[in-house]
């Protein structure tokens, strides 16, 4: 099945080569794209022909979130997600400012909506969720991007997933580190 994948994905125009290495739990496919080419054309294709290769779709499942019951507080933020309506409510405060944000139960929703609110009580510009994923160790990795450079955070569910998000969206942001420590405390970042 890897060379006709191969052949397929390598037929979508502006897909200059492509290597598929399906082995393993670190298994991926890479693409190099042609300089000029459009790249939200090219990933909504391959997104497509993965779909038809079985891979599930865009849809992400609703879950069930609960309160945040970590600790925080050496950073001055509270938040809070819990459940609401046929969704969540996010709540950040950091001081005298707080955010809120109304989102759907989904694990992409709800870490945008996290990221969202975060970055509004820090002042930082706002940063896009681009990837919530969970691995097979069950550590849930939040892929957050500024335009240009993509950083990633990852948290254990165990926790919980309101804890998880949380931790991974803060540690995405450049706020926390993966074990959750004050990253105030930690080396500047990119960011």
């Amino acid at each position: 099945m890897t060379p006709g994948l191969i052949s397929r994905l390598q037929d979508i125009p502006g897909v200059e080569s492509v290597t598929v290495d399906l082995v393993g739990d670190a298994g991926a496919i890479n693409l190099r794209v042609e300089p000029d080419a459009d790249e939200k054309t090219i990933l909504s294709q391959v997104q497509a022909l993965l779909v038809s290769y079985g891979v599930k779709g865009l849809a992400q499942p609703d879950i069930k979130v609960g309160r945040f019951s970590g600790d925080l507080s050496d950073l001055g933020v509270d938040i809070s997600v819990v459940p609401f309506e046929d969704g969540a409510r996010i709540q950040v405060r950091a001081g005298d400012i707080g955010s809120a944000r109304q989102v759907a139960a989904t694990p992409k929703a709800i870490a945008q909506g996290l990221a969202d609110a975060w970055c509004q009580v820090s002042g930082k510009a706002p940063r896009e969720v681009v990837g919530v994923s969970l691995g097979g160790t069950r550590a849930l990795a939040v892929v957050v991007s500024d335009g240009r450079t993509e950083r990633r955070g990852v948290a254990d569910v165990s926790t919980g997933w309101a804890n998880a998000l949380t931790y991974a969206v803060g540690s995405a942001l450049g706020f926390l580190d993966d074990n959750g420590a004050d990253r105030a405390r930690l080396a500047p970042t990119a960011w």
